[in-house]
C-alpha cells in the first residue's frame, strides 16, 4: 500500500466506529418515558428548587443579614412571583468567574449574598459580592429574586449618598 492510500484504508473502520457510537448514543436516549424518573414531562426527578438565601447588604458593618427560604417545584409554581424569579435565573447562576477573566475594577458596595441548596435540581453553594465588575454581574443575576424576597433592598445601597 502506498503512503497516500493509507488514510483511505482506515476510513471504513472509522466510519463503522462512528456509526456504532451514534447508535449507542441514540439507544441511550430512547426508552419508555415512564422509565426516565421525570414523570414524563422532561424535567429531571427532584428538579425543583430549595434555596437558603442570606443577604448582608452592608457586609460586615453591623446590620443583621436578611434571610429567606425558597421552595419551588419547577414548572408548577410560576404564578408565585418568587418562583417566577427563580425560573428567570440563568442556567449558570452562581457560577464563579473563570480564572484569568478581565474584570473592571469598579466597587459596587459591601453587599454579600449567599445562596445554598438546590437550583433546578442542581446543587448550588455560592457567595456573591459586588467587589468588581465580574462579581457585580454575578450578583445582579439574582436581582429579580432579591427584589421579590427583600422589597426594601437596593443593591449597593450601603454606599449610596444619604445612606
Amino acid at each position: 500500500m502506498l503512503p497516500a492510500e493509507a488514510p483511505r484504508a482506515r476510513r471504513p473502520a472509522l466510519l463503522a466506529a462512528a456509526a456504532l457510537t451514534a447508535l449507542a448514543l441514540l439507544a441511550a436516549g430512547c426508552g419508555d418515558e415512564g422509565d426516565q424518573g421525570d414523570g414524563g414531562d422532561g424535567a429531571a426527578a427532584g428538579a425543583g428548587t430549595e434555596l437558603e438565601v442570606t443577604l448582608d447588604p452592608d457586609g460586615e458593618a453591623g446590620q443583621e443579614p436578611l434571610e429567606a427560604s425558597v421552595a419551588c417545584e419547577e414548572g408548577k409554581d410560576s404564578a408565585d412571583p418568587v418562583c417566577a424569579a427563580v425560573e428567570r435565573l440563568p442556567a449558570d447562576a452562581g457560577a464563579e468567574t473563570p480564572p484569568g477573566t478581565a474584570c473592571t475594577q469598579i466597587y459596587g458596595g459591601p453587599d454579600v449574598l449567599r445562596v445554598a441548596g438546590t437550583l433546578r435540581g442542581e446543587p448550588i453553594d455560592a457567595e456573591l459580592t459586588r467587589a468588581n465588575g465580574c462579581e457585580i454581574a454575578r450578583f445582579d443575576a439574582f436581582a429579580p429574586l432579591l427584589r421579590e424576597l427583600f422589597p426594601d433592598y437596593t443593591p449597593g445601597g450601603a454606599i449610596s449618598p444619604g445612606s
